[in-house]
């Protein structure tokens, strides 16, 4: 997380130095949207384009079936943004192509239930043995992004105005499973093996992450 944290910093900075020769405004600004609620700060490089940065945050409950078992899970959505915008007539209308990345330590984490005090691993049940069984999808720290929107246009006057963004985030989630030992002893290691694969064959399925936000901002 240090780490995601100083490369955030950095791209700020090195996006400061960039602008501040040709920069006219700033902005800041507030959303809501798939990644949560967020706070990011904009500066002009030319009248076609702008650098931004941001930070978006959620935790949500989920519940889900894999191979037989039952998780209770946790997402914990918090990661920082840097993107370039890109406005083709600024002046005309206020649509823009933006790229960037997310730097962050995105991850959804579980706890395999049973009322039956049984697990079903790959299609057989074993005893839980009073053990729990837990899952991690951790995503990559670093994950490019495309996408469109409209708003943050660097010719807008200065005051309050709306934007709209829709996008996607790119970056295959990697699954932690820890199987207690007695129960690894107890259903054999091929099995264990292939509800690790069932679990990591779904969160394949979240490598493409869409992002959808609007918010207020102000230039300054």
């Amino acid at each position: 997380m240090k780490k995601s944290l100083v490369a955030l910093a950095a791209g700020i900075v090195v996006f400061s130095t960039l602008s501040s020769p040709v920069a006219h405004a700033r902005e800041v600004y507030g959303q809501v949207g798939t990644e949560g609620v967020g706070i990011g700060y904009s500066e002009q490089l030319s009248t076609r384009d702008n650098v931004r940065a941001e930070f978006n945050g959620i935790a949500f409950s989920h519940s889900f079936d894999a191979c037989g078992l039952h998780y209770n899970g946790t997402a914990h959505i918090y990661h920082g943004g840097l993107y370039l915008d890109f406005f083709p007539a600024p002046s005309t209308v206020g649509f823009r192509i933006t790229a960037g990345t997310l730097i962050g330590g995105d991850n959804v984490d579980a706890t395999a239930t049973s009322p039956s005090s049984t697990y079903t691993i790959n299609g057989v049940a074993y005893s839980t043995l009073g053990q729990s069984i837990h899952a991690k999808a951790k995503f990559p720290t670093v994950r490019p992004y495309i996408g469109i929107g409209f708003g943050h246009t660097p010719v807008a006057s200065k005051g309050f105005s709306a934007f709209f963004d829709a996008g996607v985030a790119y970056g295959r989630p990697r699954i932690d499973f820890d199987v207690p030992a007695q129960i690894v002893a107890e259903a054999g290691q091929a099995n264990i093996d292939a509800e690790k694969q069932d679990l990591q064959n779904k969160a394949d399925k979240l490598r493409f992450y869409p992002i959808v936000k609007v918010g207020v901002t102000y230039w300054f």
